[in-house]
């Protein structure tokens, strides 16, 4: 498993890592995976892959019900053992939090699929209201989600109404997973200020491949959805259609807190997280192996 916060270089460490072991990719990104997110997903082209397979790349057009945390957990094992099949290792890459524990946690919650009538009826909530919804039906488990993560709230109230109980009661069911987990040094605290300066110079590389065009191109093809609406990096461009910034530098100045503060978040899970090692390049992660 190679995780890291946006723009930390996990894509390149992992095609490196990747060519040195003969190992396919699995990319454990919650935007990936939808077709047309190009740019605004940083997605790795044809030529930056350098041959090696990568899996879970455009497999959904974004629309409709959103790709959730278990949709990626069945794919990716069904692409796990495909690979394994060949004889080939795998290397799961990406800094989607959930969906990296969904698939890899040691103790994982039974598969429930998404129930859509209850999620529209859900986003229609404020985040207050929606994490008290939780609060008193599952107290332990609202404790553990941050009232203004309103996917995950959901989430978990999803479950509570399929397995008609708290979620936190569920039996998790062993994982049969054997992962190693590595992530370069920009996790730690002292490199902050980088990683920070690295997403400016990313969005700023992102606006000048054409990224507006992008949301122009999807916006044009599949309206205005949930989906688009919840990116970072084409939320932005709705808002400024909606007025709410004064011109596109402002809105391209959104993008930048935006992703530095997911990041922030990212990086908040990464400090929690005790299997992760720290290397600095792929070599080191060959002889850690």
């Amino acid at each position: 498993m190679i995780t890291g916060p946006t723009a930390s270089g996990k894509t390149a460490l992992s095609i490196k890592l990747a060519k040195k072991l003969g190992a396919e990719i699995i990319c454990a990104d919650s935007r990936i995976v939808y077709k047309g997110l190009d740019i605004v997903s940083a997605k790795p082209d044809e030529d930056e892959r350098e041959g090696i397979p990568h899996h879970l790349i455009d497999i959904k057009e974004p629309v409709g019900e959103a790709y959730s945390a278990g949709d990626f957990a069945i794919d990716a094992r069904i692409a796990i053992e495909k690979i394994e099949a060949k004889g080939k290792p795998v290397i799961v890459s990406g800094g989607t939090w959930f969906y990296i524990k969904c698939l890899l946690d040691e103790q994982q919650l039974p598969e429930i699929s998404a129930n859509k009538e209850l999620r529209d009826k859900f986003e229609k909530y404020d985040n207050d209201t929606l994490w008290k919804i939780l609060n008193e039906v599952d107290p332990k488990r609202a404790s553990e989600i941050h009232k203004n993560n309103k996917e995950r709230v959901i989430r978990a109230l999803e479950m509570v109404q399929a397995a008609g109980g708290k979620v936190s009661s569920m039996k998790r069911a062993k994982n049969h997973f054997d992962a190693i987990w590595f992530s370069n040094d920009f996790i730690e605290e002292k490199n902050r200020e980088t990683l920070y300066k690295r997403i400016d110079l990313r969005v700023d590389m992102m606006v000048k491949s054409g990224l507006y065009y992008e949301w122009e191109r999807l916006k044009a093809k599949y309206s205005k959805n949930e989906i688009l609406e919840n990116t970072i990096g084409l939320k932005e461009f709705f808002e400024l259609e909606d007025g709410i910034y004064k011109n596109i530098d402002e809105a391209v100045n959104k993008i930048k807190q935006r992703t530095r503060n997911f990041a922030k978040r990212q990086l908040t899970f990464f400090k929690a997280e005790n299997k992760i090692n720290i290397v600095k390049n792929e070599d080191e992660i060959l002889k850690f192996l």
